[in-house]
């Protein structure tokens, strides 16, 4: 994704030792317990129980972008919090 795309380049001129793999960083526990919630589930209640965690992941994910975007360290990583905002906002329409 662009998303994807922007934060590799605001890694790379940023001031962390932090990196990104092509398969990703392993499940936080907190995203496995997503997931298990999901696995029995089908149907309606999968659908219900899905929307319900997106929509909480994404009000988590506005937090972080907006509190890094306010006070981040690594000046390149707060740039690209702020430039990612606005388009976490609308997706929240």
């Amino acid at each position: 994704t662009k998303a994807g795309e922007d934060f590799k380049a605001a890694l790379e001129q940023s001031q962390t030792t932090a990196s990104v793999t092509a398969s990703g960083p392993a499940l936080l526990p907190k995203d496995q317990a997503m997931l298990d919630q999901l696995k029995n589930l089908d149907g309606d209640e999968f659908q219900a129980k899905y929307i319900l965690l997106q929509t909480e992941a994404h009000k988590q994910a506005l937090a972080l972008f907006s509190t890094y975007a306010q006070s981040g360290e690594d000046p390149a990583l707060k740039e690209f919090a702020k430039k990612t905002l606005p388009t976490l906002r609308m997706h929240e329409e």
